[in-house]
């Protein structure tokens, strides 16, 4: 059976992945919790200590993020490689989001909007990683919001389609696939859902 680790994206929770758990094959899975105020790096060492006492350790984990959750992921699959059969991406800012500078003015002690403004160390040092398993990255181009989308550029209501695209160059088997759905509303997407029982059943 495999094993997926969903990890959600910034001010939401495990529930944002209830469509899936339910729509997919029988499968085991965790979906740990974690902060806005957390510090990126030790979420991805927590991640990897629920995995270890949640799962399998024997059998490799399909990793799906959403948003903020596709970096974590991203980073975790870099550092420990081995742990993972395939990466999920879905509405990821590999390049930040302008939404991150204005949410980081009212949230200051919250590390996810400084770590997904453009140009975070975090996010440039993501640029460094390498990751050569299977890597499906989402990117959903149904947003109309001016601030995500500065200069006119398509975005998804959060995140332009420009960075949801631009994958770490050393992610060797990096796919993007275009989803015309906004940020939050992909987590119904049956397109999705019909990707991700291909990768589970494979």
């Amino acid at each position: 059976m495999s094993q997926v680790i969903y990890i959600h994206g910034a001010n939401a929770d495990a529930d944002n992945f209830n469509y899936f758990t339910l729509k997919l094959p029988e499968h085991d899975y965790i979906s740990p919790e974690y902060s806005m105020d957390d510090d990126p790096y030790d979420v991805v060492e927590y991640i990897k200590l629920r995995r270890k006492r949640k799962l399998d350790t024997s059998k490799p984990v399909i990793l799906v993020g959403h948003s903020f959750g596709g970096i974590l992921a991203s980073w975790y699959a870099s550092v420990y490689p081995n742990d993972v059969q395939a990466l999920v991406t879905i509405a990821t800012p590999w390049e930040g989001t302008p939404v991150a500078r204005i949410f980081g003015y009212f949230w200051r002690n919250a590390k996810v909007f400084q770590t997904t403004r453009p140009d975070s160390e975090f996010l440039v040092l993501l640029k460094e990683k390498t990751f050569t398993g299977p890597h499906l990255n989402i990117v959903c181009t149904r947003g109309a919001n001016p601030v995500a989308g500065i200069g006119g550029k398509a975005n998804d209501g959060m995140i332009t389609v420009d960075s949801q695209s631009n994958t770490p160059p050393n992610f060797a088997k990096s796919k993007n696939t275009f989803i015309e759905a906004g940020h939050s509303g992909v987590l119904l997407n049956n397109i999705v859902t019909d990707l991700l029982q291909d990768i589970i059943e494979n």
